[in-house]
């Protein structure tokens, strides 16, 4: 049975795509795949709040340390960054010794990719990288390990690509041998995200009863769009006069996109909801009628690796609109599970968004489309790929 230690500074209670694949993963796959994530926040080396509950309740096994990264929040030492190195190390070592694991796999290209010379060279381990997409197609320009990039994936045994537009990036940019890449599509928890009816206390505590709901859900980044869907609001309205925008998330522009809603007389038709819990996610997607992320590919390269959110809301009947950009291609095909659209076009955005609230029969169509398409994601199904790829790697 093989056995695999899935090392990673983004696991939960973090939030964000790649813990959620991390923590399917382990969750499908237990118990033959282990997990060693950090306690404390690299952006700020303070605790992550909720770790010890998260960790109680996992139904797999999960070691921790401080740090596996140096923290953001303080200035860089050489040398205190090597010793946190060697603690890495020595503590993936340590766990794969004691419970029997010869297959690692990394799921930090950039600051976790260095492993990749010691566990392989030195120790024997076959070693794989999971690649998302943001972390090769980012163009950062600077340190060591960003430079380092493309030697970390030349040394895996195998690379990991949860989308297609992953691997031809992986191709493309890290001239990376085809062979070497495995496509993984991101799943999605079928028996979590479900279709159920709405929740009316939860639409009239957040002021939604009685109105059409456009529910987003992501980081406040650039690449998610979620400006351009605020400018497309207006003529939403104009069309669909019950329609409102429910954000969920937090991110650097959220004070770009208050001013942005002031901007637009939209305060009472925009709500922003901050970090969500697991439990009220999935009551936001059963409140919601449509789901909308126009993601868009930003000039630094910046953009969508895969885009879990759509899965997630076409698992509970939603239909979803999407931008043409990154990954999202493999997610949302136009026309079947959804709409695909410019990102960058709000007027786009708001054509749309409109068919889907107005066009019963095309709503009807995609739901189904999208119910379809989540079935054919079920994590199990995706966790075996994964365990079949470290089995038959190289």
């Amino acid at each position: 049975m093989t056995r695999v230690l899935l090392i990673s500074s983004t696991f939960p209670p973090v939030t964000g795509g790649s813990a959620v694949v991390y923590d399917n993963i382990c969750r499908a796959a237990q118990p033959q795949v282990v997990g060693l994530a950090p306690s404390c926040d690299y952006q700020t080396g303070l605790p992550i709040e909720g770790v010890e509950a998260h960790d109680r309740s996992a139904p797999y096994v999960i070691h921790r340390l401080p740090l596996l990264r140096p923290a953001e929040g303080g200035k860089s030492h050489a040398l205190a960054d090597l010793r946190l190195m060697l603690r890495v190390l020595k503590t993936a070592l340590g766990i794969a010794r004691r419970e029997g694991i010869r297959t690692i796999c990394l799921g930090d290209l950039v600051y976790g990719g260095w492993l990749v010379f010691p566990l392989r060279y030195l120790f024997g381990y076959k070693v794989l990288i999971y690649v998302h997409g943001e972390e090769v197609t980012t163009r950062d320009g600077g340190g060591l390990f960003d430079a380092w990039r493309a030697r970390f994936l030349a040394h895996a045994h195998a690379v990991i690509a949860v989308s297609s537009f992953t691997r031809d990036a992986l191709m493309r940019l890290m001239n990376l041998d085809p062979a070497k890449i495995v496509l993984i599509p991101n799943g999605v928890d079928l028996a979590r995200f479900q279709l159920r009816p709405r929740n009316p206390a939860l639409a009239a505590r957040l002021g939604v009863a009685g109105r059409r709901v456009i529910l987003s859900v992501g980081r406040l980044v650039p690449r998610k769009g979620a400006d351009r869907l605020i400018a497309a609001m207006p003529a939403i309205l104009n069309a669909v006069p019950d329609a409102h925008l429910l954000i969920a998330g937090q991110g650097m522009l959220r004070t770009t996109l208050d001013a942005l809603v002031r901007e637009k007389n939209l305060l009472d038709r925009v709500t922003f909801l901050g970090e969500v819990t697991d439990e009220d996610l999935v009551d936001l997607y059963e409140l919601a009628d449509v789901f909308a992320l126009p993601n868009r590919e930003m000039p630094d390269g910046d953009t969508e690796g895969f885009g879990l959110v759509f899965l997630e809301a076409n698992a509970c009947g939603k239909p979803v609109l999407s931008g043409r950009a990154g990954g999202v291609v493999d997610a949302v095909t136009d026309g079947v599970n959804g709409l695909a659209v410019d990102g960058n076009d709000s007027e786009a955005i708001a054509a749309g968004l409109t068919r889907l609230l107005q066009d019963d029969r095309l709503y009807a169509r995609l739901a189904q489309g999208g119910l379809e398409t989540a079935r054919r994601g079920d994590w199990k199904n995706r966790a075996a790929e994964f365990l079949k790829a470290c089995d038959q790697a190289p």
